[in-house]
């Protein structure tokens, strides 16, 4: 395994500070890892694997994540991938979470899942969201498990080097 792509799909930095993790511990393993927001990524050929992340908002991946999904399946099919999510319904159970991923992982088996709480600052947000986040009291402040999504990516890394990440074969859910 030489090349890994860390894509991602973020509205307010929680996601695109988990790839950037991942992407960390993935080339602390000796990988060769490239980060890059979803609609930054024009050829998938340079990869021989990619893991695709997104926040969730309103039970759903961010349309972009499962567009380009969707967009690339060809050639996502043909190497190891694996997801993550990134949401503040982690903190209620992974039970949305991990129905927010059902449309992506229905077209590409990944061979690792990983589920992670998120950050809301409201500095971050639009007015218009600083309102609704408010109107339905969403917990302010950063519940992103470090050790875990290190964790995670460790794991899948080794997968990866070791080339044992077959396409498809093995599905992991981890929570943090």
């Amino acid at each position: 395994m030489n090349r890994v792509l860390v894509a991602y799909a973020s509205r307010c930095g929680s996601t695109r500070g988990v790839a950037e993790a991942v992407g960390r511990e993935l080339a602390a393993l000796g990988l060769r890892v490239e980060v890059l927001p979803v609609d930054g990524v024009t050829d998938l050929r340079p990869y021989e694997a990619a893991v695709i992340g997104s926040a969730i908002r309103g039970g759903r991946l961010l349309p972009e994540a499962a567009q380009f999904v969707r967009g690339n399946r060809d050639a996502l099919e043909r190497m190891p991938v694996a997801f993550f999510a990134v949401g503040l319904s982690l903190l209620r159970g992974s039970r949305e979470a991990a129905a927010s991923l059902e449309p992506v992982c229905g077209l590409i088996k990944p061979v690792s899942v990983g589920l992670f709480a998120g950050a809301l600052d409201p500095r971050d947000l639009s007015p218009f969201l600083r309102f609704a986040m408010k109107l339905i009291k969403a917990p302010v402040g950063d519940f992103r498990d470090w050790d875990a999504i290190r964790g995670w990516a460790t794991q899948l890394g080794g997968c990866l080097k070791e080339g044992m990440c077959a396409t498809g074969q093995q599905s992991e859910r981890n929570e943090g």
